[in-house]
């Protein structure tokens, strides 16, 4: 655990932002889903439930998906010597 968090302290700038603005667009899915599912429990449409549910997993895919390609492309870039 500790070995992810300093890939995360020690990552290049311009990587980082890229990082972090894919966590933001993953927080307001998830702020979307905990919409649609708040809605849902007070009019009870099971189309807007699977809505919901499909985003909610969904955001946590990208979640996942940003931070893993963050770490692969920031450890090619350290890898690959510079000219």
């Amino acid at each position: 655990m500790k070995f992810v968090f300093n890939k995360f302290k020690n990552m290049d700038s311009s990587i980082s932002k890229v990082l972090f603005d894919g966590l933001k667009f993953c927080f307001i899915l998830v702020l979307l889903s905990a919409l649609i599912l708040s809605v849902y429990h007070s009019i009870h449409n099971i189309d807007l439930f699977y809505i919901g549910i499909s985003i909610f997993k969904s955001s946590l895919f990208f979640i996942a998906f940003f931070a893993i390609c963050a770490i692969a492309i920031d450890t090619i870039r350290r890898d690959i010597p510079h000219h």
